[in-house]
This record gives structure tokens, C-alpha cells and sequence, in this order.
């Protein structure tokens, strides 16, 4: 009898933790895994992988902060079918290095970072969503990808400069500005010009980047994503 309830006991345990909607493995959960790979000068990038079918999301985040701004919107997009790798570039994070006393060319290479979180993530159609300085990055990785999604870009972050590569760009990119952000406001809608075939959403009062992600900026980008058969 006893041997009887103790097989009990361990089987509704083993149920209760099948059926959980999350479990930890070193770091790891049902949603996203941890994953690292090198860029083609070397820097080991720490990411977050979000498995999904063979439409690929890359997520760049804003400068001093990192891969873990993108974690609640990651899983929205997962939940729509796409593999989402969210990265923390050189120097932030996980990664290697440290962006204090970075150099304008440090800046720069952090488009390697994109390139290799492509390569890695391995998916024939890609967008590429940043924020910020992961904006600019993101802009100079267009025609790389298959569309760019930039939160508050600017012509030059961290001289990441985009208004020659913006001239260049020949792939579907959707711009997304705050009007009360200074830093941004003016360049955002001058790259649209620039851009052929670029769409400019301007909102008010939704701040700088990633803290423009609510759910009405959500829903634009899930419908632009959507209407760009991407």
C-alpha cells in the first residue's frame, strides 16, 4: 500500500511539472535559451534565442543597456511564429568587452554583431528591429536584410552615422519616432525622406526607443510585418 501511494505521489509530481508553463535549465526556459557565438573579428556575443519557424527577428537593443529590454516582446513575436534572436552588442551585457572608453570605430563594429547574430540565427528571411543606437546599426544592416524596423534613429549616434547608408537602402523599413523627442525627432523624418519606399509613424509623448513599445506601437509593427510579407 505504501509502495502503491509512493508511485502515486511521484507520478502526479511528474504531471504537475510537465504540464508547467515554464521550466529552468541553467538559465534556460520553455520560451528562449541562452546562446553565444563570435563575430568575424573575434568578440563573443551573448543572446537570447527564440525559437520559431523560418522567418528571422533580430533585436537591437539601446546603448548602455541589454538584450533583456527586448524579453516581453520577443515572446509576442514568438508567439506569432518567428524565431527572434535578441543580442547584447560588444561591450554591454553578456558580451565581451565593456563600452566604457569605446572609440567611435568600437561603435561601429557593433555592426558585426548584427551580421554574426544573422549567420547564427540562420533564417532565409530576416528582419532587423533596433532601438536607439540599435536603430542606426540596424539601418546600416538594411540591405543585409530582408527589412528594418528603427526605433528613434538619428544621423549619428556614437558616430554611427546612417545618412549615406539611408540613401542606399532598397529594402522595406519602417521608422518609428516620438514628436517630443529632440534627440530624434528631425532625423527620423528626414531618413523617411531619404529612404525610398520607408514608412514614418510619428506618436506623441512615447519617449525615446524601446520605451515607445507599447501596444499600440506593438500592433503597428505587427502589422507592418504583415503587410510587408516579411
Amino acid at each position: 500500500m505504501k509502495r502503491l501511494l509512493i508511485c502515486f505521489l511521484l507520478l502526479s509530481l511528474s504531471i504537475i511539472i510537465g504540464c508547467g508553463t515554464k521550466l529552468n535549465d541553467g538559465g534556460n526556459d520553455m520560451t528562449h535559451k541562452d546562446v553565444s557565438f563570435k563575430t568575424e573579428d573575434g568578440i563573443k556575443i551573448a543572446g537570447d534565442l527564440y525559437e520559431g519557424e523560418d522567418r528571422g527577428i533580430i533585436l537591437l537593443h539601446m546603448y548602455t543597456t541589454t538584450r533583456q529590454t527586448w524579453k516581453d516582446f520577443a515572446q509576442e513575436l514568438q508567439k506569432k511564429g518567428y524565431s527572434v534572436l535578441a543580442i547584447d552588442f560588444r561591450g554591454h551585457g553578456q558580451s565581451d568587452l565593456n563600452y566604457n572608453g569605446f572609440s567611435e570605430e568600437d561603435f561601429n563594429n557593433m555592426l558585426l554583431d548584427a551580421r554574426a547574430a544573422k549567420k547564427f540565427l540562420g533564417k532565409s528571411n530576416n528582419i532587423v528591429m533596433g532601438a536607439s543606437i540599435g536603430a542606426n546599426i540596424a539601418l546600416k544592416f538594411a540591405n543585409e536584410v530582408d527589412g528594418v524596423v528603427a526605433l528613434s534613429p538619428s544621423f549619428d549616434y556614437k558616430g554611427i552615422k546612417t545618412k549615406e547608408d539611408a540613401k542606399k537602402i532598397n529594402k522595406k523599413v519602417l521608422i518609428i519616432v516620438s514628436e517630443e523627442d529632440m534627440q530624434s525627432i528631425d532625423d527620423s523624418k528626414e531618413l523617411n525622406k531619404i529612404i525610398s519606399g520607408s514608412k514614418l509613424q510619428v506618436y506623441n509623448g512615447k519617449g525615446h526607443g524601446i520605451r515607445m513599445l507599447d501596444e499600440e506601437t506593438k500592433e503597428l509593427i505587427f502589422d507592418w510585418l504583415v503587410e510587408s510579407g516579411i
